[in-house]
């Protein structure tokens, strides 16, 4: 195993532990064993460990969406669809997720919300370009307005941050779905799948 990965395994171990947060580059550099001269030959900072870990966390959930969805020949509007399943769906650490929530780690978390949408957001402006070319999307800056659409759903539905009720979430997607039609001047109802297909994961899950 490389230095780099030690790196990151001794922070994630830090972070089940719940003293992430706060833990220091030499706290670091102890849970490695090694001297915290060799973690600043491969991190310049406590802040970059934490940049490289979240990567590694969550760059097999992204990977996974995306490798599904070249594999799937379909219109745009369902490809928004199953992206958004298939990253519902897909699996994370649930011991990091859970760690990841705790107030000390806020600033990890934050990192994490900010690396899942940099890393989705082109996939889903490469999705509206698509339905632009399709004829059933107007948009001027794709990108862009993917970033719109991945916000409430990274953030305001992360349950981490704020407990709505079913109901308030099902609204709140509702009225994301009816900007969305709109902004794009796509057919009526036709993002109604992200209400939809939200409910129905979450019906399986609490099954």
């Amino acid at each position: 195993m490389s230095k780099r990965e030690l790196i990151l395994d001794a922070l994630q171990e830090l972070l089940y532990e719940g003293t992430a947060g706060t833990a220091s580059v030499q706290d670091i550099a102890t849970k490695a064993g090694i001297a915290k001269g060799g973690l600043y030959y491969y991190y310049k900072s406590k802040e970059e460990v934490l940049d490289a870990l979240v990567e590694r966390q969550y760059n097999h959930v992204i990977e996974t969406c995306r490798i599904k969805l070249a594999a799937v020949e379909a219109p745009a509007l369902e490809k928004i669809k199953l992206l958004l399943y298939f990253y519902r769906s897909t699996a994370v650490d649930q011991t990091v997720d859970s760690a990841l929530h705790e107030p000390q780690n806020a600033a990890i978390h934050q990192k994490s919300m900010a690396f899942i949408m940099g890393r989705l957001a082109p996939i889903v402006g490469e999705i509206l370009q698509q339905g632009v070319e399709e004829n059933v999307f107007v948009c001027e800056h794709p990108e862009q307005l993917a970033e719109i659409l991945l916000s409430p759903i990274i953030f305001l539905l992360d349950p981490g941050l704020f407990t709505w009720t079913d109901q308030e979430v099902q609204m709140k997607l509702t009225a994301l779905a009816q900007m969305l039609e709109a902004s794009l001047q796509a057919p009526t109802n036709s993002f109604a799948f992200l209400y939809d297909n939200w409910t129905t994961q979450r019906l399986n899950k609490k099954s």
